[in-house]
């Protein structure tokens, strides 16, 4: 994923809210290590210009939003979207449920889970949401190793 989706009317209403000018973003963003300047605030704003994952996720925190307000959307679609939710970039999601940065990125373009059921309980609780929500985004494949339990189909219940 290039850069996240982004909605610039989001971002202005919500620094409205706050009461602050894009220098105070721009100042803020700084502050909790993502310096940007002024014209980058205003270049995102007027959509001339969308922020990398690190910005958006910095920029959430200096407006006081969830990101995926600032990305335009209600629900996480797929499986990047509820990543970029929660905050999470692809290396750090792969590493923290023990999957190679290369095989998690597989799975966010293809749109489908192929974890192990250790890497699939990893993926529920760094993203805080149930199975049945990843079936709802994914289609969830069975695992290879038929040592490994498999996913069952419906409620989020795992069959050994």
């Amino acid at each position: 994923m290039d850069r996240p989706p982004f909605r610039p009317a989001a971002a202005v209403s919500a620094r409205q809210r706050l009461g602050i000018s894009t220098f105070d973003v721009a100042r803020q963003m700084k502050l909790v290590g993502t310096p940007v300047d002024t014209d980058t605030v205003a270049a995102w704003e007027t959509g001339t210009h969308r922020p990398t994952e690190g910005e958006l996720f910095a920029l959430a925190d200096v407006l006081w939003c969830r990101t995926i307000e600032l990305m335009g959307m209600d629900q996480p679609r797929t499986l990047a979207e509820l990543r970029l939710a929660r905050q999470f970039t692809v290396a750090r999601l792969a590493r923290d449920i023990g999957m190679h940065v290369d095989d998690y990125t597989r799975a966010e373009e293809n749109n489908q889970w192929p974890g192990n059921f250790t890497q699939t309980l990893g993926l529920l609780h760094a993203l805080n949401i149930s199975f049945r929500q990843l079936e709802e985004v994914t289609a969830v494949c069975t695992p290879m190793d038929p040592a490994l339990p498999a996913l069952e189909p419906g409620p989020a219940r795992l069959r050994r």
